[in-house]
């Protein structure tokens, strides 16, 4: 929103994002994926499973070498899953897709320790029970890794805000679209700003953009 040092605070637009959406993003996109997000690990443990239990009765593989397999082909699921999910809402630098590595390299090294560490506590189990932990451990650690790593930066939603509405007024910490607030303080991050610095910032950042 562009206003003027005199304008009245109370004359801007109501609190609250266009119609139809959800912290700037339509309802049906934004609620599909967070739907889908919440299905994804159950969605796993079915894969697990399922895949665990042919092999098993297929006689591919027992005990041990069945949880890895398990775990190998259930990560694969989870992968293509969360990288389709999001795909499109993530900027792909090359600080995200080295961090997306070293965050699998180190979760294979967790899921190994995990494993050794289960297997001198539990005794007895030819391996099965320090395996089903390490391929337990390791996606899921992998995952909650990515949201880290793939969580949008404060620069990466200000540009976005920017480019999406000239009119958007965002938080100069965090860049939290602010737009019909009626109030200065921002409810991401907590700053409290007054009208003359939330208009000096806009101001910076169209000065930079240009």
């Amino acid at each position: 929103m562009r206003y003027s040092r005199e304008s009245d605070w109370s004359n801007k637009p109501e609190l609250g994002y266009p119609v139809g959406s959800i912290g700037g993003e339509h309802v049906p996109s934004g609620f599909t994926k967070i739907l889908l997000a919440v299905f994804l690990i159950p969605a796993a443990a079915i894969v697990y499973i399922l895949t665990f239990f042919f092999l098993e009765e297929a006689n591919y593989r027992r005990g041990a070498s069945a949880c890895v397999a398990a775990g190998i082909v259930t990560w694969m699921f989870i992968a293509c899953y969360w990288v389709a999910l999001w795909s499109g809402s993530v900027q792909w630098t090359r600080r995200r897709f080295a961090g997306t590595l070293v965050a699998a390299l180190c979760a294979v090294g967790g899921a190994i320790l995990l494993g050794i560490a289960a297997e001198i506590v539990v005794r007895g189990s030819r391996g099965t029970f320090g395996a089903f932990c390490g391929s337990m451990f390791a996606p899921i650690a992998w995952l909650i890794a990515t949201v880290f790593i793939w969580r949008e930066t404060a620069a990466e939603r200000r540009a976005r805000v920017s480019s999406s509405s000239t009119t958007a007024v965002t938080c100069p910490t965090c860049g939290y679209n602010l737009t019909g607030l009626t109030a200065t303080r921002c409810p991401e991050c907590g700053k409290q700003c007054t009208l003359d610095e939330l208009f000096a910032a806009q101001s910076t950042e169209r000065d930079v953009d240009g």
